[in-house]
């Protein structure tokens, strides 16, 4: 069913996907020129846990509810069509999950070699990450918590939701690169561009698979592995640095 601006249900599921695309494009943009002013505010700022794994919840529940409502109020979708629409199907449900590692492999590889080459150049590499930002609000098992399941909702909300309804204005390439750049848009929140930019480069080879598979699980199974990869190498890297100085 098309959208039509008679219809108060269409403009309720309009207005919900206003102030989820405020929460997560306009909200992070604004966050990024503040601390461009006010670069150690994260590090000065006092933030509990509670009230950042609050505010982390909320932003899930969006990426979840905000697709559903809209398939629900707009295209007048049950169950099993959102799912089917959403690609959170369950035919080659193997061969998805095995280009989902694969993809992992690959968004690794390339996000290493880009964050090698930048070093070389001379950036700092605390520039390049946000996991130190993430480390000062929270716990090290709400780390992992909110890195394991966080994926599966931007899934949802971007190679489900976004990918499906730009790929009909635009084809396949077209909505890869819109949703990429969405994805990395999504990520200004800490002030720092090349942490935003890394997601592009995932949000593409996501995008791909997604395509390539015609199963969302493909990209759920790589962005998950990929976060829990990327946290645990970290943490052991932090590991070996500080028995490291201990010793010298």
């Amino acid at each position: 069913m098309d959208f039509d601006f008679k219809n108060p249900l269409h403009i309720l599921a309009l207005i919900i996907l206003s102030i989820s695309f405020f929460l997560i494009f306009v909200l992070p943009i604004m966050t990024f020129f503040v601390l461009q002013d006010m670069p150690n505010y994260l590090e000065e700022v006092d933030i509990s846990e509670i009230v950042a794994l609050q505010s982390q919840i909320i932003i899930i529940a969006v990426f979840i509810i905000v697709p559903i409502l809209w398939y629900v109020l707009v295209n007048k979708l049950g169950t099993k069509e959102i799912f089917s629409r959403l690609k959170l199907v369950k035919d080659n449900l193997g061969t998805a999950f095995l280009w989902g590692f694969l993809a992992a492999i690959i968004i690794f590889a390339l996000i290493f070699a880009i964050t090698l080459a930048l070093i070389a150049f001379g950036y700092d590499p605390n520039e390049l990450s946000n996991i130190p930002d993430i480390q000062r609000l929270f716990s090290p098992i709400t780390i992992f918590f909110i890195v394991g399941i966080q994926p599966i909702a931007e899934e949802i909300y971007f190679r489900g939701f976004l990918l499906e309804k730009i790929e009909k204005y635009g084809g396949n390439w077209f909505s890869i690169a819109i949703t990429a750049t969405l994805f990395g848009i999504a990520h200004f929140s800490y002030g720092k561009i090349f942490p935003a930019m890394m997601p592009i480069v995932m949000g593409i080879v996501l995008g791909y698979i997604v395509f390539k598979t015609k199963n969302l699980y493909s990209a759920i199974v790589a962005h998950v592995a990929f976060n829990l990869t990327s946290l645990s190498l970290s943490y052991i890297g932090q590991e070996i640095m500080e028995q490291a100085s201990v010793i010298l």
